[in-house]
């Protein structure tokens, strides 16, 4: 409604009454969408604050106003010291001009997302406040005023079409209508209730409600709870201005709170569904374990080199086809899968740890997120933000993973890049280093102890490491070269993690990792 004519009409009825004979002191802007017009007069100061920002177009007249002393520049210099004359408002249009001397006046434009103040004089547009919109440049300020004929004989030509019968009527009174069975009713019945709602457009007080938390500017009585009545256009705009704003940026400042968190809260869901089915599908699966008990209760029944085996699988009472590895003995083959029992078993704990940690913090997310939309001001959705403290240096990223046996630190490159890292920048010259022998893989870095040679053990077992790191994980057995870590260099222009390797050793070992 705030863009209706009718109330248009009214503030510039009560504008005329406050401004005519006050001077512009200044006209300027502080924002991109905000012109703020300073007059004065023996009576007082006035400042009108137009928001022009395409989704809240508005204003707001107050006695004072504080300009910032910064990011303000002056607009429309010719209009200083001029006095107002009148504020008038273009029949059945939605806008109204305030006139000033020499013929200048400048034109409020209430079109919605299309709005816009100009500097015009005489019937020429001179100026324009938002610039985006340079069809304004063209407008003919004459052209605003519509004459229009309220009669029933125009009505009737019409076949009683609100939108064509004065089209200022806005998006709320054709709503209005609709809600009465407008569109049911013949011509006559049209009329009387039409000719009903303008009177009442004209002379019902004004009302500001508020509808789902926004307030609603209106001159027709709705059932809604009523924040103010009055039949001061001024009081009203001003009051809506401060609401609609409160309102606007509380829905801004809650929508820009609520945006990541349901966006973590949808993610976190996400996780949550696909971690159950994954642990219900590893569940469903026939356990290595007992695959590994058959084997064990049938292995004089297993030909050696066989690449699998059918069995009775005495849990299911059933048969059982077993895949082997031919180039190990039976027993070799059950105790992988003993090892492979024992990995499952190691995931589905740390699936089920994960669904704790991601539910209990989804729990979490959701009471946050119910207290933000319940949040009624500003104060109490920063109050749940948390606070922006500085950063803290974030703990260094290490380039490999580290182990510890026998009181031995080995470090395991991460990825090529790591690798570099780890031999040419982490390692020291006494340091052993490894890598398996003709293929891509991690470098292995053993930390020299002084006084001491490296035992074998620890040997082999930085080995097995450097094997399984590498393309020949999955080989029975992996030849690994070990050197000292200053007989290791690396070419310039060479690939992340390609060095060159001299005097260096062979160790046979099984991939593993521990």
């Amino acid at each position: 409604m705030f863009h209706n004519y009718f109330f248009l009409k009214r503030l510039a009825r009560d504008l005329h009454n406050l401004l005519a004979g006050h001077e512009l002191l200044e006209c300027f802007s502080q924002s991109k969408d905000e012109l703020i017009l300073g007059l004065a007069a023996e009576s007082g100061e006035v400042y009108i604050r137009a928001n022009l920002n395409p989704q809240i177009c508005l204003l707001q007249i107050s006695s004072d106003f504080k300009r910032a002393k910064k990011n303000s520049i002056d607009l429309f210099a010719r209009l200083r010291g001029k006095k107002v004359s009148s504020v008038r408002v273009y029949p059945f249009e939605r806008s109204f001009a305030i006139d000033f001397e020499n013929g200048y006046y400048l034109i409020f434009k209430m079109h919605a997302s299309r709005s816009n103040v100009l500097l015009a004089q005489n019937h020429e547009t001179l100026k324009l406040f938002r610039n985006n919109l340079p069809g304004d440049k063209e407008l003919i300020p004459a052209e605003l005023k519509k004459d229009l004929t309220l009669n029933f004989e125009r009505f009737a030509d019409l076949d009683g079409d609100p939108k064509a019968y004065i089209p200022a009527l806005g998006k709320e009174v054709n709503q209005f209508l609709a809600d009465l069975g407008y569109e049911r009713k013949d011509i006559p019945e049209k009329w009387e209730l039409m000719t009903q709602t303008l009177n009442q457009l004209e002379s019902n007080p004004i009302w500001i409600y508020q509808k789902n938390g926004i307030p609603v500017l209106s001159l027709l009585e709705q059932n809604l709870p009523i924040l103010l009545e009055t039949s001061d256009a001024i009081a009203a705009c001003t009051r809506y201005y401060e609401e609609y704003t409160r309102s606007y940026y509380l829905q801004s400042e809650k929508h820009a709170a609520l945006r990541p968190l349901e966006d973590t809260i949808k993610k976190t869901r996400s996780y949550l569904t696909k971690t159950r089915e994954k642990l219900e599908a590893i569940r469903e699966r026939r356990g290595y374990e007992e695959i590994a008990n058959i084997l064990m209760a049938n292995l004089h029944q297993i030909p050696k080199g066989s690449t699998s085996v059918t069995l009775h699988d005495f849990y299911a009472d059933t048969e059982i086809t077993i895949k082997l590895n031919p180039e190990w003995t039976p027993q070799k083959n059950a105790e992988n899968l003993y090892r492979k029992s024992k990995n499952q078993q190691l995931e589905i704990n740390k699936l089920e740890e994960n669904l704790h940690i991601r539910q209990t913090h989804l729990n979490t997310l959701e009471v946050k997120a119910a207290e933000l939309e319940e949040a009624e001001n500003i104060k109490a959705i920063r109050s749940l933000q948390p606070t922006q403290k500085k950063k803290e240096k974030q703990e260094e990223v290490l380039p490999y993973h580290q182990y510890i046996f026998e009181g031995y630190q080995i470090m395991v490159g991460k990825h090529a890049k790591a690798n570099d890292e780890l031999t040419l920048k982490v390692a020291n010259k006494d340091d052993l280093w490894l890598h398996a022998k003709d293929v891509a893989g991690s470098h292995v870095v053993i930390r020299h102890q002084a006084g001491k040679n490296i035992p074998k053990t620890v040997l082999e077992h930085a080995a097995q490491l450097a094997a399984w790191f590498s393309k020949r994980k999955t080989d029975s057995l992996c030849p690994v070269i070990y050197t000292p870590k200053k007989y290791v260099r690396k070419r310039k222009g060479t690939p992340a993690g390609a060095v060159m390797v001299e005097k260096e050793q062979i160790v046979m070992v099984e991939p593993k990792n521990f």
